[in-house]
């Protein structure tokens, strides 16, 4: 390395060492229609955010060991708010939270923590931990919508009289005040709109799937003023079949979704790809419609031998074109059987898993055996 080539590297060094520090922001919310609405209005106010949704449970931890993993790859100098909603988290919980927050900020992390519930069976949490917020009187949208006001409230979403208007139906129908007639019903049909969006699996794509919630959400909108809950509900499978259309042709939801879902597969394909006694395959995580969607993915992604998908209770089943017989690996693997193109089994002492990451590192090593 010449004396020119190394002043050259030092001062991409200096460029890299010296780059501005950036804002991260990670909302994880309740996987129901105030978490994800909770979500709506942070990313109306705060911008951009990475979005995470859990039930509850186990799920939780988990879901904050994955952020906090992701924050531990992002450079000290940027900085990190770590938001909480519509989440009533357990006492073990709380410690977690403080143990991670710890530890990366020992580690020279920037943190913000903020927890924002309204749930009765958090009071004592609220007295004992200070970044937990609690106030029973509103549901978890209209407390983000009114702290991120006071927070970012010289801003467009304040001014923003619809979304105001939307948090006013969410709250109406979460604490369920019916003498708030319009917005009682309006805030049903949006639940509908939310409840029935299942054709996305969250345990594998959770991005992709927070994504399709909040732009169905948004497209309520349009049906706002004059509170057209009905119009809203007669409409919730033409607002589906928009989202997952994106442009293309019109057909059943069903065919819609399956080529959506494949879509995803094919992009993904290299994070998800495993192999067996030479063969390469994918790893899904309860994607549904496996018959549909592993001949779909097989056929346009010759390279690839089987598709392997573990649902919520281990259960698995095993696709593949000819080029491997899954039932073999079904009976030598998972203690199941079936036909050479089609097979299933169960996972051994399968422990419930909440994140696509803990799949991968529980069936990887079960594979390469």
């Amino acid at each position: 390395m010449t004396f020119s080539d190394l002043r050259e590297r030092l001062n991409d060094l200096d460029v890299v060492k010296n780059a501005p520090s950036k804002n991260y922001i990670y909302h994880l919310s309740h996987n129901d229609l105030d978490g994800y609405s909770a979500q709506l209005v942070a990313k109306r106010f705060l911008g951009q955010t990475k979005r995470f949704n859990s039930g509850y449970g186990l799920e939780v931890s988990a879901k904050l060991s994955l952020i906090g993993s992701l924050i531990e790859k992002t450079p000290n100098r940027d900085e990190n708010l770590i938001l909480i909603s519509d989440l009533n988290i357990t006492r073990e919980d709380c410690k977690l939270i403080n143990e991670i927050v710890g530890s990366l900020k020992k580690s020279g992390h920037k943190i913000e923590l903020k927890l924002l519930d309204h749930h009765k069976s958090g009071a004592a949490l609220a007295e004992e931990f200070e970044w937990y917020f609690l106030d029973e009187s509103k549901c978890a949208t209209k407390i983000v919508y009114d702290w991120c006001s006071e927070r970012v409230g010289d801003c467009e979403a304040a001014r923003d009289k619809e979304l105001g208007e939307y948090v006013a139906c969410v709250n109406a129908y979460d604490l369920w005040l019916e003498d708030e007639r319009d917005r009682f019903e309006f805030g049903k049909a949006l639940n509908r709109l939310v409840m029935d969006a299942r054709e996305i699996s969250s345990a594998l794509f959770s991005f992709e799937e927070n994504d399709y919630h909040l732009s169905l959400l948004e497209a309520a909108f349009e049906y706002l003023e004059g509170y057209r809950n009905i119009d809203l509900d007669d409409q919730i499978i033409a607002i589906k079949k928009s989202y997952l259309r994106g442009g293309g042709e019109r057909d059943t939801i069903d065919n819609l979704s399956a080529r959506f879902v494949t879509k995803l597969l094919i992009q993904n394909r290299d994070r998800m790809k495993v192999n067996y006694e030479g063969h390469k395959g994918i790893l899904t995580f309860q994607i549904g419609n496996i018959s549909v969607l592993g001949n779909a993915f097989l056929s346009q992604c010759p390279d690839y031998d089987f598709i392997l998908d573990v649902g919520r209770n281990g259960n698995i089943s095993l696709r593949a074109d000819g080029k491997i017989d899954v039932s073999v690996m079904a009976a030598k693997l998972f203690g199941g059987g079936g036909h050479a193109n089609a097979a299933g089994g169960r996972i051994k002492d399968f422990k419930e898993t909440y994140t696509y990451e803990q799949l991968f590192d529980r069936i990887a090593p079960i594979l390469n055996v």
